[in-house]
């Protein structure tokens, strides 16, 4: 059995970035990082840029081996952790190799969530999440000139421009709800999103699902429930990411959504910590459990959580602010954007003038404070919006206002 004193389970944004901070704070502890990847850690952030030959694929990886010889960091390639006894502090990897461990950090991640239907494992149907998966996009995008993506959200927009850079000509997106992103937009934003894709020539459908896939080795067709059917080069799938955290059974963690920690990336077990998208970490800005799923979030609490297991206790708070652009259009996410946690959601903009903000706003302690916000279209309200979130500002006075698409939301921070 060989010892570390700390032991990363996952080598991408959260996992890399605890590694460095630790390493920085204490320069001879013995650090190991597992993942079931076979790379150093590349962005996924990057992904699409890649897809989109914006970025090679060289440019995607931020770290060279030599940087983790140059560190101390042993990394241990294409592994999974398949069991975790917290009582001896150990795990037990895929190769059937123990670590002991003085501190645990869980930082794994998730894989994508797949259809399950009939002709689910022909080829030609695309999932976006790891640099293979880039690839492979590129090629069978290259040689095609019909498209259906399944799912919305961020990856079915990135589905849509990677395709169409890559000479798709025909793109159509299948939605099982009422409307593009229900759950996380209303209608009228879903509306200016969806117009936006048409303008480049991608349609999309509401109210179906797919019954099954059809073809002869490699997908020819879609057909839905609702008997339509759709001939096909290459199909995208966007349904989601879970975390695979059934290697925790019997250690005693506490799962709920995800892995349940404190402010501190603390789990309930003793020296084990959580980080990133397995994490469900108590919010201490808004005051409740959250899950944040994307890059930016991961890279902070890896660098948060660090701190905590190199001695130097650190909570972690933040505001959440993810932008994507899509062919000429844009959409952000800040903070909480939850119509329940809210005291009431502000609309400005308009279908017709093709940009949409809603700004949730809620009380806390006393204070009006914009607690989180979804913008279509309007990047320039990303920065005021976000800045307002982080600082907890007061906007009573300005409350009657915000519906105004001609109040300068910068005079909020002024």
């Amino acid at each position: 059995m060989k010892s570390v004193d700390s032991l990363i389970v996952g080598g991408s944004a959260a996992g890399t970035t605890a590694a460095e901070v630790i390493r920085s704070l204490k320069p001879e502890s013995s650090i190991t990082i597992v993942t079931d990847e076979n790379h150093e850690q590349y962005s996924r952030v990057l992904l699409p840029h890649y897809i989109r030959h914006k970025v090679t694929r060289e440019q995607g990886f931020l770290k060279k081996p030599e940087w983790y010889q140059d560190k101390l960091i042993e990394l241990i390639k294409g592994t999974k952790v398949t069991k975790l006894d917290s009582k001896g502090h150990k795990v037990t990897l895929s190769s059937g190799e123990e670590y002991q461990y003085g501190k645990l950090l869980i930082a794994i991640g998730g894989y994508v969530v797949k259809l399950k239907v009939p002709g689910a494992d022909l080829t030609n149907i695309l999932y976006m999440r790891t640099i293979e998966d880039a690839d492979r996009i590129i090629e069978a995008a290259s040689k095609s000139k019909k498209a259906v993506i399944v799912g919305g959200g961020f990856i079915g927009l990135e589905f849509c421009s990677g395709f169409k850079m890559n000479g798709v000509e025909e793109v159509t997106v299948l939605v099982r709800e009422p409307y593009y992103w229900e759950g996380k937009l209303d209608e009228e934003s879903s509306k200016v999103l969806v117009n936006t894709l048409g303008k480049n020539g991608v349609t999309v459908l509401v109210n179906e699902e797919v019954e099954k896939f059809v073809g002869d080795g490699k997908v020819k067709s879609v057909v839905t429930k609702s008997g339509k059917t759709f001939e096909v080069d290459v199909v995208g799938v966007g349904i989601g990411i879970k975390s695979n955290l059934s290697w925790l059974e019997g250690s005693g963690i506490e799962i709920n959504r995800a892995i349940v920690t404190n402010e501190y990336l603390e789990t309930n077990l003793p020296d084990v910590y959580a980080a990133g998208d397995c994490a469900e970490f108590y919010d201490v800005t808004f005051d409740r459990k959250h899950i944040m799923g994307n890059w930016a979030n991961a890279t902070s609490q890896g660098s948060a959580v660090g701190k905590t297991m190199a001695g130097v206790k650190t909570v972690f708070e933040t505001a959440s602010s993810y932008s994507i652009n899509f062919f000429d259009g844009s959409c952000s996410f800040i903070g909480v954007t939850d119509d329940k946690f809210a005291d009431e959601v502000i609309s400005r903009g308009s279908v017709g003038g093709d940009k949409m903000t809603r700004i949730f706003v809620k009380t806390i302690d006393g204070s009006m404070r914009i607690v989180g916000a979804t913008i279509i279209n309007n990047p320039a309200e990303v920065s005021p919006l976000t800045s307002a979130v982080k600082g907890k500002v007061d906007i009573a006075s300005s409350r009657e206002k915000l519906a105004d698409p001609n109040f300068d939301l910068k005079n909020l921070i002024s």
